[in-house]
């Protein structure tokens, strides 16, 4: 009984090394599969199962709070995503959602030549838009985003010859001064409070145009979400508190929209939306609040 056991003991050992040993010769992901890399893609996979891909996960105070309670199975932030060939596929058009943003951006070019937008990737909906509506010749179009994808940015509008678009590298507080600012599904992974930030600039954009926004009538907090390589903080908003936070730096809201997407925080049935929100203000004055 003894001899069985320790030969099949023996056996298992075998197959085990022989596996490792394979795994050091397998690529994945450009890198070896070591092991340790097996154990972690394991730790990945049951992970992305309890909490799949753009689902979140927990209420948070904060992004500290947030970032503290992620699991240590992927890198945290949308910079370690090494996201600058994203959505290279919305490059040549636009989708449904993006129409009342087209609408009221056309509207603002009519006293407006700079736009400063929040979270533009490498420049989706710049030439996106472009296939349905005329810029103006001298448009300066100023983009901040995570590095990664900012340098991703400046790669192909050299590529393609834009002159007129520009990445902030130097932050938010360099590009101070732009007549329109943008944030199309961006503001949620945004810690700075727009309204504070804008109210800080001397001279502040005379139009906001916001979409894709999780806005709801609950209690505001953060959450985690799994974005797939990365995890990273999101904010959700409380409608009424992120109206009035710009309508008290001088905003007057002028049109709402929704666009149909639904988002549950497991264990919370109060945190529920169904829809996410995007608005159009326009400045009653451009000037920095007492």
């Amino acid at each position: 009984m003894l001899s069985s056991l320790l030969f099949y003991f023996l056996i298992a050992a075998l197959v085990v090394t022989l596996f490792f040993i394979a795994c050091t010769r397998i690529k994945w992901k450009g890198k070896a599969l070591t092991p340790s890399r097996v154990v972690q893609a394991l730790q990945v996979r049951v992970q992305d199962r309890l909490q799949p891909i753009n689902a979140v996960r927990g209420v948070f105070e904060n992004f500290a709070e947030a970032a503290a309670a992620a699991p240590r199975t992927k890198p945290l932030g949308y910079d370690a995503a090494n996201a600058g060939n994203w959505y290279f596929d919305k490059l040549k058009g636009v989708q449904m959602e993006d129409y009342p943003v087209i609408y009221w951006l056309k509207n603002a070019f009519a006293d407006s030549r700079s736009v400063l937008e929040i979270g533009g990737h490498v420049g989706v909906a710049y030439y996106g838009f472009s296939r349905v509506m005329e810029y103006p010749r001298d448009l300066s179009w100023t983009i901040f985003d995570v590095p990664t994808v900012m340098e991703a940015g400046e790669v192909l509008a050299r590529e393609r010859g834009q002159t007129n678009l520009h990445f902030a590298h130097d932050g938010l507080d360099s590009i101070a001064g732009a007549d329109i600012l943008v944030a199309v599904g961006a503001l949620q992974y945004l810690e700075t409070d727009i309204a504070r930030m804008l109210n800080s600039y001397q001279q502040r954009p005379k139009h906001i145009l916001i979409s894709e926004t999780p806005v709801y009538d609950g209690p505001k907090f953060i959450t985690l979400q799994n974005l797939g390589s990365v995890y990273c903080a999101y904010r959700i908003f409380n409608r009424q508190e992120f109206l009035n936070s710009l309508e008290a730096i001088g905003y007057r809201l002028v049109e709402s929209w929704a666009k149909p997407r639904c988002l549950r925080v497991p264990g919370h049935p109060d945190k529920t939306l169904d829809h996410y929100s995007g608005f159009y203000f326009r400045a009653e004055t451009t000037k920095k609040s007492a």
